[in-house]
């Protein structure tokens, strides 16, 4: 490790206060999802949908086009406010669960186009044909070219947000792709406007339905370019590096700024270097240590071009960060005694998370790696968990070398922590072994709301 020699100024190191609590209440949300849908439903009502319901077949399947149509601008709508990353949602519900609610709402989006879509051709090749509606509805008609253009590309992002896809892709060339759903949601709207008999012949619904859309291009041009250009403008620098065992080294940043950030162990950031070639990438690293006046420190672990890079950076580098993001904090803990299980790299949010509890936390780590190369940390590990009147306990090999098949069954957690069921389990690592250790904490008689994941949030 290289660390600079701090100046008088710099000594006095303190915590960083905690970010503010979230005031949204789940009413909230409700209350909005079921205006906006009441809406939506009124206004597909209210110019004939319902009454057009059994009539022929033809204005039966146009109606039933214009509402999935709007029902599709609906989740669109919702999955774009989901992005914003709006302080007061994000620390009400963690990234990772509104982007989880983002991607759901896209699928659904994608079932409403497809249906929207089928019930359109059905509609028009009634008259004429199912070739000659299809030629109508991608060209012929106004604004139809563009639209179909838009549909094929929010049908592709859809697809390549899937699980199999999504784990094929870089997290960049994924960020990519989905940029072009903002091309795709924008290039469908003209025909809304302009086409749709919910807001061609209707000035008060068609004012109604731009102004959601402006004031939300406008949410997120301030939310997400605003919030980057604030930290653009108040960069920190790589103060130490330090390599902790094979391929997993920690970065230090630190800088004047840092007095005015609120930040809690658990939560992460999306960093990025100011350098040629890596400033337009953007990576979500998790804190590893209690966040302090003193500096930020993140433990990557290389498993790619862009966290190679971060492994290798250079002391003084200037880097931005955005954040923080979580809602996997000490708060969620109150008094009660604490399990942190931690896997891999996850045992860096595990490690910031410990450092800000007590020892009436009594907290008992589970470390999982897959070979004694992969461990870091371990005696500080130790050394922050006996102070807390909690211990260490670590489980190295691969699954195979194993004495138990599964060593997060609710019978192998007990064993190792016998009151689990009186705990509050924090957990971080791979997806494969949160869910297990959510599972075997579940029928060990944890209560669910005592159960917290840091994960990935994309």
């Amino acid at each position: 490790m290289t660390r600079p020699t701090p100046t008088s100024s710099e000594s006095q190191v303190h915590p960083l206060p905690a970010p503010q609590e979230s005031r949204v209440l789940d009413t909230d949300v409700g209350a909005i999802i079921g205006a906006l849908t009441l809406v939506v439903v009124g206004l597909w009502s209210r110019h004939g949908g319902v009454t057009s319901l059994g009539d022929s077949a033809a204005k039966t399947y146009t109606s039933l086009a214009q509402l999935t149509g709007l029902l599709c601008s609906e989740a669109g709508l919702l999955g774009l406010i989901l992005i914003t990353r709006t302080p007061l949602m994000e620390r009400r519900y963690g990234l990772d669960r509104m982007f989880n609610w983002h991607r759901l709402l896209g699928e659904a989006m994608a079932i409403f186009l497809a249906l929207h879509i089928a019930f359109g051709v059905a509609a028009w090749a009634i008259p004429g044909g199912t070739m000659n509606a299809i030629q109508s509805l991608t060209g012929e008609e106004p604004y139809m070219a563009l639209t179909s253009v838009g549909s094929v590309i929010v049908l592709l992002v859809t697809i390549s947000s899937l699980k199999w896809f999504r784990n094929k892709l870089s997290y960049e060339m994924w960020y990519f792709v989905h940029l072009t759903a903002y091309f795709g949601l924008a290039a469908s709207f003209s025909h809304q406007i302009v086409l749709g008999t919910d807001f061609a012949d209707d000035s008060l619904a068609r004012g109604f339905w731009v102004a959601i859309h402006v004031a939300l291009v406008a949410w997120i041009i301030w939310s997400r370019w605003g919030r980057f250009f604030v930290a653009l403008a108040r960069p920190l620098r790589v103060s130490a590096v330090t390599h902790e065992a094979q391929g997993i080294t920690s970065v230090v940043l630190s800088g004047a700024h840092l007095r005015k950030a609120k930040a809690q162990g658990g939560q992460f950031y999306l960093v990025r270097q100011l350098v040629k070639g890596r400033w337009w990438q953007s990576n979500p690293f998790s804190l590893s240590a209690q966040p302090t006046t003193a500096g930020l420190r993140f433990t990557v672990k290389s498993r790619g071009e862009s966290s190679n890079a971060f492994t290798n950076i250079a002391l003084g580098t200037r880097v931005i960060v955005e954040g923080p993001y979580g809602v996997c904090t000490p708060d969620v803990v109150n008094s009660e005694k604490v399990l942190l299980v931690g896997g891999g790299i996850g045992i860096g949010p595990v490690m910031s998370f410990l450092e800000q509890l007590t020892p009436q936390h009594e907290p008992i780590v589970l470390y999982r790696v897959s070979s004694e190369q992969e461990m870091s940390q371990v005696k500080g590990i130790e050394g922050l968990a006996t102070a807390r009147n909690g211990s260490v306990q670590t489980l190295v090999g691969p699954r195979a070398t194993l004495k138990v098949a599964d060593p997060f069954s609710a019978d192998a957690l007990l064993k190792a922590v016998p009151d689990l069921a009186q705990r509050v389990v924090i957990v971080a690592g791979p997806e494969s072994m949160v869910k297990a250790v959510q599972r075997g904490a579940r029928a060990a008689g944890v209560p669910v709301e005592n159960i917290h994941a840091e994960r990935a949030w994309w």
